[in-house]
């Protein structure tokens, strides 16, 4: 289940991604590969669901052509007039603003783990960054224990599930993100019993 898991975070990440060139097929790929991890939690307990809606989501994406997905995805997460709906940032929905003191709090976290944030066109504490690291996280816990439970639940729960709920519940969201959210949001929800689970174990 473990593997599972990984896969899952890893997929949302990806899914939360600016799309760029080529990004059809990577996403396409991704859910070949993450639906057989979605189906064994599943089967594991967890209580998931927006596959199916996820790639009906896709296949309107890809009607419309890379740049309309771009447009779609600009608009509701970078810039819109005159109000940008969906902030994919933790800094935003703890401290109301995008790139704050929760942001540097998150670059400290990933460099204490022997990780950088290489791409700096993006604030530390960006969902998809968050997602990858809780992946990370994961996969290699014994090399960075101390950041397991301050991060999962001193940040990625939070403050995730609400931005999920807010573009499930936003009325210009494409069917993908929806879609995505739902995903995420039923996936996190049973993530957080399962890590709490797993720390008073110990």
């Amino acid at each position: 289940m473990k593997e599972d898991r990984i896969s899952l975070y890893r997929f949302l990440s990806i899914g939360f991604t600016y799309p760029e060139e080529k990004f059809e097929d990577v996403i396409t790929k991704s859910i070949e590969m993450a639906s057989p991890s979605y189906t064994n939690l599943k089967k594991s307990g967890y209580r998931l669901s927006g596959i199916k809606k996820l790639k009906s989501g896709l296949r309107e994406l890809l009607q419309k052509g890379l740049d309309e997905w771009q447009a779609a995805y600009t608009s509701l997460f970078i810039a819109n007039y005159p109000k940008t709906p969906l902030h994919p940032y933790e800094s935003f929905y703890k401290e109301g603003i995008v790139g704050g003191d929760i942001s540097e709090m998150m670059d400290r976290i990933y460099k204490s783990c022997g990780l950088e944030v290489f791409d700096d066109r993006e604030f530390p504490d960006y969902i998809v960054f968050e997602l990858e690291f809780a992946a990370f996280l994961i996969e290699y816990e014994e090399s960075c224990k101390p950041m397991f439970e301050e991060f999962f639940f001193n940040h990625l729960f939070e403050w995730v599930p609400d931005f999920l709920e807010d573009v499930i519940n936003f009325g210009k969201t494409p069917m993908f993100y929806k879609a995505l959210s739902e995903i995420g949001l039923t996936f996190l929800n049973h993530e957080k019993r399962v890590l709490k689970e797993l720390i008073d174990e110990r």
